[in-house]
């Protein structure tokens, strides 16, 4: 009976998510992960090194040696470096992930190809909804609602939209079925006549004759 409540334990523990063991007992690179850098665009762990970069470092590992979880580090990083460092979900969207998918209306490129106004305005929108806990599909829905689909870099798959994939398509198969039958003409009209076949000598003093009594008469 002993032995089967051990056994018990001991299976629980193993089986328990690792992400409560993240949760309690972090680490600084996660933790890192989890914090998005609003001047660099990305994680704290891939972040440039700015003036405050080492200090939260330093700020983490202290929090951990004191037992703190990993959402209290989180915030209180946040709360010690406002507008610098937002805790992000454990999804670790960041705005990078949504820069290549996402259009500038006024550049007519995507976000991570333009430094415009516009442009960034839009990054900070991002960065706002991820610090609120919106997945990127529903930030997409959001900026969709206030430019329209314009303004995603690729459209939906679907009704009016689809026309936007399938056409380019049709257009490239429709050129290539042209191409190869105009090929196919010029080669035909480069390949040799068969030769008219020649006149047996009776027929030649046929026409000879027939051609001297026309020009007689």
């Amino acid at each position: 009976m002993r032995l089967a409540v051990v056994a018990a334990v001991l299976l629980a523990l193993v089986a328990a998510p690792s992400s409560l063991a993240s949760e309690e007992h972090p680490t600084s690179l996660e933790v890192q992960e989890e914090l998005f850098c609003a001047d660099c665009n990305t994680t704290l762990a891939e972040a440039n090194a700015l003036w405050y970069t080492g200090e939260a470092i330093g700020f983490i590992l202290d929090r951990i040696a004191a037992g703190d979880t990993k959402t209290e580090i989180k915030n209180q990083v946040a709360a010690k470096y406002p507008g610098h460092l937002i805790p992000i979900a454990s999804t670790r969207l960041t705005v990078a992930d949504l820069e290549g998918e996402v259009m500038c209306p006024v550049c007519n490129t995507t976000l991570d190809q333009s430094s415009s106004p516009a442009a960034r305005q839009i990054k900070d929108v991002i960065a706002e909804r991820i610090q609120a806990g919106d997945s990127k599909e529903q930030i997409k829905d959001r900026l969709v609602a206030v430019y329209g689909k314009r303004i995603l870099a690729a459209p939906p798959k679907e009704g009016f939209d689809l026309l936007a994939w399938i056409l380019p398509f049709v257009g490239l198969i429709g050129g290539a079925l042209v191409l190869g039958f105009l090929a196919w003409r010029w080669s035909r009209g480069r390949e040799p006549r068969t030769p008219s076949p020649a006149l047996s000598p009776a027929l030649e003093r046929r026409v000879d004759e027939e051609l001297a009594h026309f020009d007689e008469g």
